[in-house]
């Protein structure tokens, strides 16, 4: 199966560019000595090379990194306000691995995105489903972040396989994200709920409503962030 995944990867890379999805696609590997940055809570920036990283189910909890005068600087996740990390070719290639879990979510993927992703951004904010453990969470909308945050969900559902003569047509695609709007707690979306959660995360906004015909879609969650955040904007200015 690994083998088919990578070579699906490689087969869709020689077809050139894909539509792009509005949320990046998460990264699953980063290996040390690679080049990061670490922001503290008190706003003092770190610069230097990844020197190992502790997880605890699935998410990073401790940071090690050497600075560029070699001194090693050690974090725990809730000292860091936010790590960024440039990702390697190995990690690119994983990540394209990943994403030929199926035909469907090989094609929905941009892979321009992922070869030419600079960096790969964290924060630190509280575990799914474990309550006041803090970790670093890779966000998913970078550059449209500014009142609702998506992260990751690594132990999330996915969409489940449905395979013709041993080649995945679909699945593998994320099915729950882990949200933060504001100060609010974190929730996590569902795409089985998301009916609640686009009326529940878009409450401030009304005329968000009228932009959706009928049920909102999951598929289509970027695209409503992009717009509420373009419905704040009027709404502040126009406050002011």
């Amino acid at each position: 199966m690994q083998k088919l995944k990578i070579s699906i990867a490689l087969l869709l890379l020689s077809l050139g560019p894909v539509m792009a999805q509005d949320f990046v696609e998460p990264f699953y590997e980063f290996i040390s000595d690679r080049e990061c940055y670490v922001i503290t809570n008190d706003g003092e920036k770190i610069t230097g090379y990844l020197g190992g990283a502790t997880e605890w189910g699935g998410f990073v909890t401790r940071l090690r990194i050497r600075d560029e005068q070699g001194d090693l600087h050690k974090f725990k996740a809730h000292e860091v306000k936010e790590f960024a990390i440039r990702p390697g070719a190995f990690a690119k290639l994983a990540t394209l691995a990943e994403t030929s879990t199926s035909i469907r979510h090989a094609i929905k993927t941009d892979q321009n995105d992922i070869l030419d992703r600079d960096w790969i951004y964290f924060d630190a904010q509280p575990m799914p489903r474990r309550k006041n453990k803090i970790a670093l969470l890779q966000l998913l909308n970078p550059g449209f972040d500014e009142h609702i945050k998506v992260y990751h969900h690594r132990n999330g559902s996915k969409s489940a396989p449905i395979i013709v003569g041993d080649i995945p047509l679909v699945g593998g695609e994320e099915r729950t994200f882990w949200v933060v709007k504001g100060d609010s707690k974190p929730q996590i979306v569902r795409k089985a709920s998301f009916k609640k959660s686009f009326a529940s995360l878009f409450a401030d906004e009304p005329d968000i409503f009228s932009s959706v015909s009928r049920r909102p879609k999951f598929k289509n969650f970027a695209k409503h962030i992009s717009y509420y955040n373009e419905l704040r904007h009027k709404s502040l200015v126009s406050q002011n």
